[in-house]
């Protein structure tokens, strides 16, 4: 029996496929996710297996991209988004969702320099950017579909720096106290002097400015 999540969302045609793959594949958990469901054309199925097993099952069908999550990552952002639209094998374990602002943090300081490296293919760089940003601004998790959609309304990579410029200074804001903040990000702006070389390490030291600059407006 295939569970489905977010089915208004998914293609009533591809449930007896999703069943097939899911059934092929040896694990108690494990879900489809992705355009797959979604879209009449997709390149790949995209399979998340949860186990504590190191090694993963190979499958003969190259288009079954498996991916493997570890218990622990049953608390993270990912886990919550990806399995918000999904079919599943069985009933998918569930956890708390823990994420903090020094998680968004890390996430921008490693979506801008591949940013800056891919400008014109900027797109498969930002889904954690995005997917960590709306949750943070609206404290709402978007699925697959939701996220691909908010990430195809950017058609220039300047439109991704300035959402960061924008959004970075009043979530921090909004979630941490001024003296916290002042600490952390004067120090993150003595690591990117060092790097200003960098158009990447440049922006962010520019970004941690204006953070630190919005508890004054």
């Amino acid at each position: 029996m295939i569970i489905a999540y977010g089915e208004n969302k998914i293609l009533k045609e591809r449930k007896s496929e999703a069943e097939k793959v899911l059934k092929s594949i040896p694990y108690r958990y494990c879900f489809i996710t992705g355009s797959f469901l979604f879209k009449e054309k997709y390149k790949d199925i995209d399979v998340f297996v949860i186990t504590r097993s190191k090694k993963i099952a190979k499958l003969a069908n190259k288009k079954i991209k498996i991916q493997k999550m570890d218990f622990n990552d049953l608390y993270s952002l990912f886990y919550h988004a990806s399995s918000k639209c999904c079919l599943a094998k069985n009933i998918l374990p569930e956890k708390p969702l823990k994420v903090t602002i020094s998680d968004f943090w890390d996430v921008i300081n490693e979506a801008v320099p591949s940013i800056f490296n891919e400008k014109n293919k900027f797109k498969k760089d930002i889904r954690s950017l995005v997917l960590y940003t709306e949750y943070f601004k609206k404290k709402k998790v978007l699925d697959s579909l939701e996220l691909k959609e908010r990430v195809d309304k950017f058609k220039h990579y300047k439109e991704v720096l300035r959402y960061i410029e924008i959004e970075a200074p009043r979530i921090v804001n909004n979630e941490l106290s001024k003296g916290y903040i002042k600490r952390f990000f004067y120090t993150q702006t003595g690591f990117y002097k060092d790097l200003l070389k960098y158009e990447g390490h440049r922006f962010l030291y520019s970004t941690a400015h204006l953070i630190i600059g919005a508890q004054n407006g």
